[in-house]
């Protein structure tokens, strides 16, 4: 008897099934934030209590993000490398 999940078909299929619309929802989640941060701008951002330093950051961190969607949905290129993981990294420390 072996112990664990058994691999099949259906287990593979459903599996990438799975982290397909997962991040097909992510994506648009990223996208869905973009635009109402970037409507908010740097003023709004600030408006609700963030500095200036930080509402830059926010912006930024929402761009990043984008351009991963943008990708995603064939809308933008990304034609250098570019490590968004690390770029992104202060965004989940500690979690």
């Amino acid at each position: 008897m072996t112990v664990g999940n058994q691999d099949s078909v259906a287990n593979v299929n459903a599996a990438l099934s799975s982290l397909a619309v997962q991040l097909r929802t992510l994506m648009q989640g990223i996208s869905d934030q973009f635009e109402f941060l970037d409507g908010l701008g740097t003023a709004g951002l600030e408006a609700l209590g963030f500095d200036s330093a930080d509402a830059a950051a926010v912006l930024a961190d929402i761009s990043y993000m984008s351009t991963l969607a943008e990708v995603y949905y064939g809308t933008a290129v990304q034609t250098t490398e570019y490590d968004f993981d690390t770029q992104l990294s202060a965004l989940w420390a500690g979690q």
